[in-house]
């Protein structure tokens, strides 16, 4: 039979529910939710928790002197329950207060529903995820990073930068913190190496990539940016690559393969994020055609072909070995693992069998190393007919190294098929 308190956990929880689904399916509905989630619920949460307070206080042992004095308060199933009630009330509260910030800051509504869902499950993480998004709105909005830039060198000043991928990228760099602080406290491994490693690499690579788009789509005319394949780099190319690196911080946290995940539930996850894979991957391709428009912004011709050579190879390479990535039976591998297996520190990348990374790498790279490339080219020759002569070589010889990678690999032999 249930006690009364299994009685009042189980009322606590429903009513905790009818403030939180107000947050999320009316939430600006005549006020409804805010009065529901903004008093009305905690309120009556708030009461019964002092009830059960001034009940049983007395017969509890412990107190709040060290964490063994409060697992022993907590023992004692009253105050359990008061402790419950309380995360129930201040957490729907909290709720309450970062919806109504969010609509004072005119967020869109569908970005705060993972941040309430968050915050209901996880009350601080929600808190954190909020001030991460209202940061990247404010830096967005309120041209902060010009601001910024006008404390930098004349050159960098002279640097435009699209907000939104900029905000996008600093966001994944304020998720580093956390994930580095995880990284020197979990000793868990998955797959010979600390489970915290892969998110790490993840968002520092976003962050990059983020950031570079950020840098050269203003590059492109008004006209282009104005057009759908312009507004493809923005948003289509931070939802998916964003919810990416998420998904892979909660396997992490799991100790669970998000990659090859072979569960029903991992099946459709990971389709769901090769067609993310596919969105992000698609954006150098149109951002490539908007600055080989006769539109764009002027520059040296060497500078220009390096940023739609770099872009045009990240998108074409990148998918290619996306594809053959997640067709690959054996994940990243292709052969056997040896028992004693020898990979790149950090990187993981194998030094005895094939890895289809090192390609993929190459691949999402290129956007990056062909643009500095060629700016080097253009910085030693200063002319046109030959530098463009270098780079299409330059541009060629990288392209065969990152094909010559992906046939290596899948030939199961590691690291261009030298090692």
């Amino acid at each position: 039979m249930p006690s009364f308190f299994d009685d009042a956990f189980a009322v606590a929880g429903r009513l905790a529910i009818i403030g939180w689904l107000s947050l999320i399916l009316l939430p600006r509905w005549r006020g409804v939710s805010a009065a529901l989630a903004g008093w009305i619920i905690p309120a009556l949460l708030s009461l019964g928790y002092l009830v059960l307070i001034l009940v049983y206080w007395h017969g509890a042992d412990g107190g709040f002197g060290s964490l063994d004095s409060v697992a022993a308060l907590f023992g004692y199933k009253p105050l359990l329950l008061a402790g419950w009630v309380h995360y129930l009330a201040f957490d729907l509260f909290l709720g309450n207060w970062i919806l109504r910030r969010s609509q004072e800051e005119e967020i869109p509504h569908w970005l705060m529903v993972p941040v309430l869902i968050l915050t209901f499950l996880f009350g601080p993480a929600g808190y954190l995820a909020w001030l991460l998004i209202a940061a990247c709105f404010r830096l967005a909005r309120e041209d902060r990073i010009a601001r910024f830039q006008s404390r930098l060198p004349g050159w960098l000043r002279d640097i435009e930068i699209e907000p939104r991928l900029a905000a996008a990228a600093f966001a994944m760099l304020g998720l580093a913190l956390p994930t580095v602080l995880a990284l020197s406290l979990d000793e868990r491994q998955f797959g010979g190496v600390g489970t915290w490693v892969k998110p790490l690499k993840f968002e520092l690579s976003v962050a990059f990539y983020l950031l570079t788009l950020a840098v050269f789509l203003p590059l492109t005319s008004e006209r282009f940016r104005a057009s759908w394949a312009g507004r493809y780099v923005v948003w289509p190319v931070i939802v998916p690559i964003v919810l990416e690196v998420l998904y892979i911080a909660w396997r992490a946290s799991r100790v669970e393969a998000s990659h090859y995940n072979g569960t029903p539930l991992g099946t459709a996850l990971y389709v769901l994020m090769g067609i993310g894979a596919v969105m992000f991957t698609l954006a150098p391709g149109f951002l490539a055609y908007g600055l080989a428009r006769r539109d764009a912004a002027p520059m040296p011709s060497v500078l220009r072909w390096s940023l739609v050579i770099g872009l045009a190879l990240t998108c074409v390479l990148g998918l290619l070995s996306g594809i053959v990535l997640g067709r690959n039976p054996g994940g990243h591998f292709v052969g056997t693992p040896p028992v004693l297996h020898p990979t790149i520190p950090l990187l993981g990348w194998s030094l005895s069998i094939g890895d289809l990374r090192l390609a993929h790498f190459f691949a999402l790279h290129a956007l990056q190393i062909v643009p500095v490339l060629g700016l080097l080219i253009w910085l030693a020759t200063r002319q046109t007919g030959p530098g463009l002569v270098a780079l299409g070589a330059v541009s060629a010889v990288y392209a065969g190294l990152t094909v010559t990678a992906l046939l290596a690999a899948l030939a199961a032999r590691p690291l261009l098929g030298l090692g």
